[in-house]
């Protein structure tokens, strides 16, 4: 599900959950999904900044030499 979202879309996701958890009214019954869903977003956009760091870096020793 996350594979079909932007970079972008995910963060948005992501900060609007850590919004909701630090609520005062943060249902407990929903906490358990919230924080699984934030924790596999936090791992596709690590995974995505570590793929594109490699691919940025690759193109710049291609251009170096």
């Amino acid at each position: 599900m996350t594979e079909e979202l932007t970079y972008s879309q995910m963060l948005t996701e992501l900060e609007g959950i850590v919004d909701w958890v630090s609520r005062d009214d943060c249902p407990v019954d929903e906490l358990e999904l919230k924080v699984k869903r934030a924790g596999l977003l936090i791992k596709t956009l690590r995974e995505r900044l570590e793929k594109t760091g490699k691919s940025v870096s690759e193109m710049l020793t291609e251009i170096e030499n």
